[in-house]
This record gives structure tokens, sequence and C-alpha cells, in this order.
């Protein structure tokens, strides 16, 4: 589709982005030449369209096509919150450009600017091209081509491809790249098109660390637009030139195999080839958008009607597509870590919701629009678990709007505090509270405070913050050690042991010491080895790490407290001595050490002893949560996300998405199903195959795992096949039985399964089972159904009973006491003290209590029962003291605790006090202090 395109006014100077500082001046010559050039064809592409157009015109130059990845970068890459760049999923390749699978690559890779490092939340709404989420067009050579091919390709996708007009394009080269700068030139550019830049601008690296990294050029599109500003010119591509390595001391080396980096926004193509004035008109936000405003009139809530969306509805469209993004990659609100993003984003797409005048639930009600916009299948999470993303949206919109109007009260009793009039400062104890009770984030707060001229110190809310994780983690613990050690000298030594963990006859093998760390606090200690080979399990994947112990050369044992993987493919051993009596006397720790300590050392040689029950236990369990897996989906009929599971020797735990709770017929039938499967006796087989062909063949993958190109398939034919490098049995019959435990909610959106297993479940049975005919005896029943309904019949007649018993308290509480009260005053208030018999319930203190201050409202009244005591006065007419300055007046001279309100307190003596004697020689002379 083509649109005619009427070129604007030249202009004399353009300005970069982002304030940059130097302003070029377009020479004469140009601006006539510029001037010249009135019209021309150029493409106007969908959305859509620019994907299948970007991705057919690198296949077709010999790119592989690759799908995009997660959302969540692999679990081996600490450094990113999320994936924010075309180039993430590649990192790998770029260190070592020899492992790619493919010389060059081509993706449109989902990205995400909302946390950590790299957010770009703030911004959204209130510039042109900002966005949490959006995706990124890019093309990767490792190894196969450099500059002048990469530049050729983009200048001709540009130019020839799109047909955009060169004279709204120009470059920046980075000052001193003689070869980028010739390069431009020899594609026909003019000096006057070619700009250089600093380092600032045009060196990329990835952060402030070590890794590949190396100048890069950038084209920019001008909008004609002068009411911009710095925004006139924008960014469409950077074509970065990875050539050299930072090392850690900051110096640069040339990189032996120079590799390629692109990237170029959607958004910000789509919304040039569109012809839009800003990314939030394009068609992906359009469509939102105008479904936004259609749901708005539909519900009487009058919409906008202008072409450039108000900076509330950009928010809730660009808000939206994350939230259904992330959680389509697995992510789940939570109040941590990425979880707590996506409540963020939710939660800031409500609060501009309620700005719009909207306050009932809405966002799914989008739902339909945002597909339009992700058509050809290039992203199938979003139609496949359609119905768990809408789910959990709505749970957390429905939790949050009951909760905000809460909060909103809070906020608006401080804004109208006359003490805080002058600062117009939320007080930070206020914006914890409503991050802590509310769930308000501290940049929602803050946004709120804003549009009232209010401000908020979030770094003082963040300390309160911070100081309740202190006091929640308590103090420093010598078993916390494990948390100081370090294997950075390990990884550097490229210490791999072989794990041979996977058969049992390996179990017991001589082994190796290939590494060892020691840490030492007072008489504890804690050594670390590798051994190669490894028969213990540590490899992560929700199954618990082996125990056991090794022996020594010496003949001493050591037993392996844990086994952990401090980066990948490394396995270490936490060792601890086991107990040793020598002459009678327990060795300590540190002293068992020094004896062993030279059998400890690289090079020497133990014998492997694997805990082989607690490892059967873990395989049956694990291979249990497998088929758990896969008869959840056939019962619910809906492509649930594992968004976790614990796997231990004697029980299974598993979380996944799905938007309410199970009812007990479906557990029944998920039970049901496993079981049944498990009675076929099928094998366990386990496959080696390339990561496509696995995916391919249908089986499952966790997104939070990070996978290699070949993998490992957990297969059980005909009922689970999923990704998986942990232990399993070799027959699912070892299964059997198989009992769902419970069900629970773990946040909105997200349910999780306690299950048991193979003798574990026996046990379990048998235990349940083991007091029940001595229920029967005591509520002679025949059978558990009789006994059952005795059961019920008890407990019915039970809480009849208490239902009488707490009637006949409360008339007993109106009814004048059998003695009388004994009388004083207490700064001139009269004061009495009742004595309460001892076979009365606790609860008819406060009974009685609230009956005496309402009938005699000028008079304080204690109640004693035994050691209990409870203070009563009527406020309305006793302003000057409280109940519970009365107790604490008492208890400075009777010990005891205890405290409370205005009208009512209660306390605990240290002695009881059984008659009016024991209350005329303690209680009242209290008084008269």
């Amino acid at each position: 589709m083509y649109r005619h395109v009427v070129v604007g006014q030249s202009f004399s100077t353009w300005r970069r982005p982002n304030n940059f500082s130097r302003v070029f001046t377009l020479s004469k010559q140009y601006q006539q030449h510029y001037l010249l050039q009135t019209s021309r064809y150029m493409q106007h592409l969908s959305s859509p369209e620019l994907r299948q157009r970007f991705l057919a015109y690198f296949e077709k130059n010999g790119h592989t096509p690759v799908r995009s990845s997660s959302l969540i970068p692999n679990q081996q890459d600490k450094s990113l919150l999320f994936t924010n760049a075309g180039m993430v999923p590649f990192k790998e390749y770029f260190m070592n450009p020899s492992t790619a699978p493919y010389r060059c690559a081509t993706s449109v890779q989902k990205c995400m600017r909302a946390g950590g490092k790299h957010n770009d939340l703030d911004n959204v709404g209130y510039t042109p091209r900002h966005h949490t989420f959006f995706e990124m067009l890019g093309n990767f050579s490792f190894g196969l081509y450099s500059k002048e091919k990469a530049i050729q390709y983009a200048w001709q996708f540009l130019l020839k491809e799109l047909e955009l007009p060169l004279s709204r394009l120009r470059v920046t080269v980075l000052e001193g790249d003689q070869e980028g700068y010739d390069l431009w030139k020899k594609q026909g550019l003019t000096d006057d098109m070619i700009v250089t830049c600093g380092p600032e601008d045009n060196f990329w690296s990835m952060g402030d660390g070590e890794g590949p990294c190396g100048p890069c050029t950038e084209i920019f599109w001008d909008t004609q637009d002068d009411s911009l500003g710095n925004d006139r010119w924008v960014e469409i591509w950077n074509l970065v030139f990875m050539e050299n390595y930072r090392s850690a001391d900051g110096l640069l080396s040339k990189l032996p195999i120079p590799c390629i980096d692109t990237g170029m926004g959607l958004e910000r193509m789509a919304c040039v080839l569109q012809e839009q004035q800003n990314n939030f008109q394009i068609d992906q936000f359009r469509d939102l958008i105008s479904g936004l405003r259609l749901w708005m009139n539909q519900h009487g809530i009058k919409a906008s009607t202008l072409n450039d969306p108000d900076p509330h509805e950009k928010i809730i469209a660009d808000h939206f597509r994350s939230m259904c993004f992330l959680i389509g990659d697995g992510v789940v609100p939570s109040n941590v870590g990425r979880g707590y993003v996506l409540r963020r984003i939710i939660r800031r797409a409500l609060r501009s919701a309620r700005q719009l005048g909207i306050h009932h639930p809405f966002l799914t009600e989008l739902y339909p629009y945002l597909l339009q916009g992700f058509s050809n299948d290039i992203y199938p999470e979003l139609e496949e678990r359609a119905s768990s993303i809408q789910s959990i949206i709505e749970n957390e919109e429905k939790t949050f709007l009951t909760t905000l109007d809460r909060g909103m009260i809070l906020l608006d009793n401080v804004f109208n505090r006359s003490d805080l009039q002058h600062s117009k400062t939320i007080p930070p104890s206020i914006a914890f509270q409503l991050y802590d009770t509310f769930g308000f984030p501290f940049d929602l707060t803050l946004i709120i405070a804003q549009e009232r001229g209010w401000t908020v110190d979030i770094q003082a809310v963040e300390k309160l913050q911070e100081d309740q994780k202190l006091m929640a983690r308590g103090s420093w613990k010598s078993n916390d050690l494990a948390n100081k050690t370090s294997f950075t000298e390990w990884k550097n030594r490229n210490i791999l042991p072989t794990f041979t963990g996977y058969d049992h006859a390996l179990f017991h093998q001589e082994s190796a010491i290939v590494a060892t760390e020691t840490i030492q606090k007072g008489d504890k200690v804690q050594v670390y080895v590798a051994i190669d080979p490894c028969p213990f399990y540590g490899l992560g994947g929700g199954q618990v790490a082996d125990t056991g112990k090794v022996t020594l050369a010496n003949g001493n044992e050591w037993k392996v407290m844990d086994v952990q993987q401090p980066y990948e493919g490394c396995l270490a051993l936490q060792l601890a001595p086991l107990p040793t009596i020598q002459d009678g006397i327990l060795l300590s720790q540190h002293r068992q050490y020094e004896i062993d300590q030279q059998y400890l050392q690289v090079g020497q040689l133990v014998n492997t002893h694997v805990d082989v029950d607690r490892r059967t236990g873990a395989e049956i369990h694990h291979t249990a949560t497998h088929l758990l897996n896969a008869g959840l989906r056939q019962v619910l009929q809906s492509d649930i996300v594992q968004a976790g599971s614990l796997v231990d020797p004697n029980k299974l735990r598993f979380d996944f998405t799905y938007g309410k709770p199970l009812s007990q017929d479906q557990l029944d039938n998920i039970e049901n199903w496993v079981n049944e499967m498990i009675l076929l006796g099928t094998q366990t087989e386990v496959k080696h195959m390339a990561l496509t062909e696995a995916i391919s063949s249908g089986a499952v993958a966790t997104f939070s795992e990070k996978y290699s190109d070949h993998v490992r398939v957990i297969d059980v034919p005909g009922i689970s096949k999923e990704l998986c490098g942990g232990t399993h049995v070799d027959n699912i019959r070892k299964l059997y039985p198989f009992k769902i435990l419970n069900e629970t909610s773990v946040a909105a959106g997200t349910r999780r399964i306690e299950a048991i297993a193979g003798s574990s479940c026996i046990d379990w049975y048998r235990q349940t089972y083991t007091p029940i005919p001595q229920a029967m005896k005591l509520l002679r029943a025949n059978s558990t159904r009789e006994m059952l309904d005795k059961l019920g019949k008890t407990i019915q007649q039970s809480k009849d009973l208490e239902k009488r018993l707490d009637s006949i308290m409360e008339k007993m509480a109106q009814l004048s006491p059998k003695t009388l009260p004994i009388e004083t005053k207490y700064k001139g208030i009269p004061l009495k003290i009742h004595l309460v018999d001892a076979d009365l319930d606790s609860s008819f203190l406060q009974k009685r209590a609230n009956v005496l201050k309402e009938i005699e409202q000028d008079t304080i009244h204690i109640l004693v029962k035994e050691n209990l005591v409870t203070v009563a006065l009527n406020g309305k007419k006793i302003s000057s003291e409280t109940a519970n300055s009365v107790l604490k007046h008492m208890l400075k001279t009777v010990k005891g605790g205890g405290g409370g309100q205005k009208e009512l307190a209660q306390g605990r003596l240290a002695k009881q006090l059984n008659n009016d004697q024991d209350i005329l020689t303690t209680l009242v002379p209290a008084f008269h202090s």
C-alpha cells in the first residue's frame, strides 16, 4: 500500500534527541536540494506488515529467522530483570561467535524497559516515543559480515524496501571512525548528511562492566515537526559494530571475530511509515485506544475524540500491552521482583483509568483489540494463554480497585491536614503504610501527590522498607556462611564436573577433588568441594539437592549437607564433618577440619554415598509433577503456565497460572486421571534432541528456564513430554498411589497444588487412617459415614451450647453481683473494684465492663478475675483519663503487664487476687500512691 507524501519546508539546523549538545548547520546547497524534492511515494505499512517485510528481507539475504525469546532472560543472566533489547538472547554468541548455531540471524524481539537499570515507566504517556513494552527488529552477524555489509543492508532496506525519502534521513558515526564515515559516503550520502558524535552517543557496550563492545552508527528520520524541539529528529535504527572487548579495568582490545548487532524499534518505524506525530497514533495503539473509548461511551463515560490520545489513554494502552505479554511469559503479580513490576504496571493503568472517570473493572475488555495488532502468529502465546492472561488481570484489577478507594481516603486526609500545608510533603510513614497496607507502589503515591502539588521523600520511604526487611530477617547467623561464599576462582579455572547421578549404579564411586573452598567462623566450618565425577544432584528445576556423605582417604566421613550450582555447569558440595569422639571428647568442627584438612585438598580421592531414599523420593515426586502438569491441561482444557515448583522426597508443590479456584470435582478428575495414567505402567524415556525439534514435537518448556540448543526431554509416551534436567523414575507405576492434598491461592491468578505419591502417599494414607477406628469407637459409629454424621451433630450441638452460654453470660452481665464492689477514688474520680467469680468465662469481664461503664458513667470500673484485670470507663463523661492510663498507673505498683484503648484496657497480674482482702491490700493502695 502506498501513500502520497508532501515533503515539508526545510530547516537550517537539527539537533539530536536527549539534549545532545552539538548543533549542526546544513549547507544552502542541500537546503535548495531539499526544497526541490517536493513529493514522492513512500511505503505505508501496518505493524504486522512491517514485521513480515523486515524478516522476509533479511531471510532473503541469508539470515536465519529466530522467534522472539521470553521477556524473562535466562536464569544465568543475573544482570537483567527483563529482556530489554533485541541482542539479549544472543549475548553468549557475541562473546563466543563460534558457538552460534547460525552465522547470521534476524528477529522481532519482545522487549521490556520497566524496572531495574533500564526503566522508562515514568516517561510513558508524556513523551512521543517511550514505552514499557516494545518490539525490536534486528539483524545480527556472528562473524559472517562486518560494517560495510551491515550498512548496506540497512540502507537498502530503508530506501528500496520501504522507499523512504533520502532527504529526510541522516546518520551519525563515532568521532574518529573514518571507516564508518567512508562507508556511508560510499552509499551516496553527502558530508552534510553524516554527523560525527562522541563515545557517549556512538560507542555501545553491555552496561558498565566487561564484555564485547564497539562503535555504532545511528540512522535518524526528520519528522518535520518543529514543535517537537529536540524530538524532531527520531533515531530509527542503531547499527553496533562489535569490534572490541572491554576488560574489567576498562582497557579496550580488538576482538578476533567482529560481530554485528542492530536494533530498530518497530513502533518508531511504524510511526514513520504511517505518518503519525507520535507512536501512540500507530495502528496497534489506535486499536487499543479506540476500544477503550468505545467501552467508556457504552458505560456513560465521556471519552476523548482527539487524534492525539490523552496521556492517561496512552498509559493505559502501553501498560495493557506490557501486562498481557508479561503474564503470557509466566510472570504473575507479586510483591517482589518481576511480579512487583507487573503489579505496578497494572495499578498505574488503573490509576490512569480512575483519572478518566473509570471506576469499574474494564481492562480485559481491551484484549480483542490487542490481538488485532499481533496477527500472523507472531506471538502465539497471546491466543494460547488468553484465558489465563485475562483471568489474572481481572483478579488483580478487582483486588486493587477495592484498596484504591481506601488508600485515596487516607491520602485525602493527608492533603487536608493543616500541619502539612506549608511543606506539602506526604510523611514517609504514610507513604509506607500505603504501600505496606494498601499495595500502593511508591511511584503511584508520588504521581497522586504531584497532581496535588505535593511531594514524597521516596528515599525515606525506601529506608523504612529496608528497615522492615532487616527486622524481619533478624541478626546474621553462622548458618548464613554459604551466602558469603565466592566461587570466582572456580569459574576462572572453568571447573565443570561431570554429573553421573542419573544412573543409580554410580551413586557409590571414587571421585577426585578438583576444587575446594573453606569458610570459618569461630568453631563453625563450612567446606565446599567440587568432585569429578559427581553423582550428587544439584541442578535445580525445583528438585531438592541430594544429600549423603563422602569418605575421605583417611577413612573419616563428611556429610554432604547441600549441593549448589554457583554457575552453570558447576556442582559444589557443601560438607560438614560427622560428629567424632576422640578420647571421650566430642571434637569441634574446627578441630575435625584441622585433622582432615590435608585430605580435602585438590587431587585427593573420596568415595561417594548418595542418600538413596532421599533421591528415590525426589524422583517419584518429580515425575509426578510432570503428570500433574499434564493432568491439569487435560482436565482444565487450558494452556496453564507453570509458575514454580518444589520437588522433595516426601511431597510435591506445583504453582500454575489459573484465574479461579479449582472445584472439588476438577481436583478429583485430575487425581483420577493421574492415577489411571500411572497404572498403565509406561516406561519413562529420556531423549536428547535439538531445542527446536523438542518444541516442535510438543515438549513443554518452562519460560523462566534457560535451554541450550540441545536439550534433555523426559517423555512418558502418550502422557507427558517436558524439557527437564531433573531425575525421574524409569517406570511411572512407581508413582502409585497419587493424592492431591490441597489446592490454594498463592497470588492473584496463581494457584498451588500440593500432592504426594508413591510410598510417601501410602504412609500418608496409613497415618490418616490410624485414628479413624478410635474415633468411630468414641462416637459409637459402625461406619465412616455414620461417624461423619455423628461428628457433624456433635459439632452442631457444641455450637448451640456456645450460643446458649454466650446468651447466659450476656444476661449475667446485666445482673447485680452477689458481692458489693470496693469503692475508692483516683484523682478525685469515683473508682469501683469488682471481684468476679473464678468460674465465669474470661469473656464475661469484657461484657460486664461494657455494662458498668454505661450504667455508672462517672465512675472508673476495675473488674478482677484471679489475675485477670479489666479497666473500663465512659470516655464521654470522664475525659481527663483513659482506661489505658488507669491500668498503666496501677501496674507501676502492682507487678504485671497489659494495655488497651480509651474506654477499655486489659491486663494480667503477677499474682492472683481471690478475695476482698487481696484487693484491699494489693490494688487499693495502688490508687493512693
